[in-house]
């Protein structure tokens, strides 16, 4: 019997080893990633092979991007928040909710406009091939890739594959 359940225990600790192991070598890059300086780059890096120099200009361009982006996305939440404010005083659309859902629809606008500058001007520091296929990921990865809304009248959204 006791033999038994040392033999259980032994399993379990070696599958419990294992499993550390197996688990610390499957999370060490993107452990590595997350303890650099910019772990939201770090990705880009590896996955466009991009040297130092090429990681530095990205590296700059995403520091000037971020405070423009950043004021931006204050701006779209001010109106979000005046929207809701306004929505809860009335049952019709009003000129001030026309107004708001304007002013926010062009700065919504105006940061997608700005966001596609900064992609090119980051897949412009990448090797030709690597901009491209950058440019590619940023097509199918990012907001500026809109999703038709669902009216119930045929296949969902999610059911229809990505275009190429």
């Amino acid at each position: 019997m006791r033999r038994g359940i040392l033999t259980i225990m032994m399993g379990l600790a070696a599958a419990l080893v294992a499993y550390c192991c197996v688990y610390a070598l499957g999370t060490a890059t993107p452990r590595r990633m997350m303890r650099s300086g910019l772990p939201e780059l770090a990705w880009l890096r590896q996955e466009f092979n991009l040297t130092q120099e090429e990681y530095s200009r990205v590296t700059q361009l995403h520091a000037n991007y971020l405070g423009k982006c950043r004021e931006r996305c204050m701006q779209i939440e001010k109106l979000g928040v005046r929207l809701s404010k306004a929505l809860t005083e009335t049952r019709e659309v009003t000129q001030e909710i026309e107004s708001i859902l304007q002013e926010r629809a062009q700065t919504r606008a105006l940061c997608q406009v700005e966001m596609l500058r900064h992609f090119f001007d980051v897949s412009r520091t990448m090797p030709p091939d690597q901009g491209d296929r950058y440019l590619a990921w940023v097509r199918e990865n990012t907001c500026l890739r809109e999703q038709p809304m669902d009216h119930g009248d045929g296949p969902s959204a999610a059911a229809v594959p990505p275009v190429h």
